[in-house]
């Protein structure tokens, strides 16, 4: 079994976001990611692998390291490149957890490395506005490390966010907030996490119930966002 020039170039241009809207694809490079998306509940449209990996990937189509190297978004291609569809939308989860919201995430890198401690930490989903990063962006699911596969991403503007959890007590992130050890978190909590240029906007920091802070002593202007929901996540699961 081959592969066609035209599909080769369908899957080239699963790179921007207007096609993998319109093909409901995206692309999952490297044997780990490759492995973890087999063994998620996705669906698979292909595997394409080189020759020395095509064994490791019963189904895939064997491909050469030119055309690999053609599709792949790394400075190294990988041996394994996956097409896999865009789930649909499904309900949010119901649990004990508390919520995370995510503001306008720019940085596809960040948006992994969060859905990654999200996994790490037992989470399920995360709550994201609409000018946040595509989840199935390349680079989000490199830096997700095949986490993007059990955590489930809800993209919703504030507003309506707000009125579906409007009994839940609000923090938001901000240098001007309080002390994260210090504050005991209620059990029904969000945490609004901004952008990594901008924080979280003023509206929210404004309907917030409280705002919280990371406290350091160093020079640096702030935390990367990743790294900051990281630590957060750590402190509200100690309470």
């Amino acid at each position: 079994m081959s592969i066609s020039k035209n599909e080769l170039k369908k899957i080239s241009s699963l790179n921007r976001k207007s096609k993998r809207k319109e093909y409901g694809l995206f692309i999952v490079e490297g044997e780990k990611n490759c492995k973890e998306l087999i063994e998620s509940d996705f669906e698979i449209e292909m595997i394409l692998a080189s020759s020395k990996s095509a064994p490791f990937f019963p189904g895939s189509i064997e491909c050469s390291q030119k055309d690999l190297e053609r599709l792949s978004n790394l400075k190294n291609s990988s041996d394994v490149i996956a097409v896999s569809k865009i789930p649909t939308e499904k309900e949010y989860i119901t649990d004990d957890k508390p919520i995370i919201y995510l503001e306008n995430i720019n940085d596809p890198g960040n948006l992994g490395s969060i859905i990654r401690s999200l996994d790490w930490f037992g989470f399920k989903q995360v709550f994201c506005s609409e000018n946040t990063v595509d989840p199935f962006n390349n680079k989000t699911v490199m830096a997700s490390m095949g986490s993007i596969f059990r955590i489930q991403t809800n993209y919703i503007n504030y507003p309506d966010f707000r009125k579906k959890f409007i009994n839940h007590t609000l923090y938001a992130t901000s240098l001007d907030g309080d002390r994260i050890e210090k504050i005991k978190f209620e059990k029904k909590a969000i945490i609004v996490i901004g952008s990594e240029s901008n924080g979280v906007s003023d509206e929210i920091i404004k309907d917030a119930n409280q705002n919280i802070k990371i406290p350091g002593s160093g020079n640096a202007e702030s935390l990367n966002a990743s790294v900051a929901t990281g630590i957060i996540l750590h402190e509200m699961l100690k309470n």
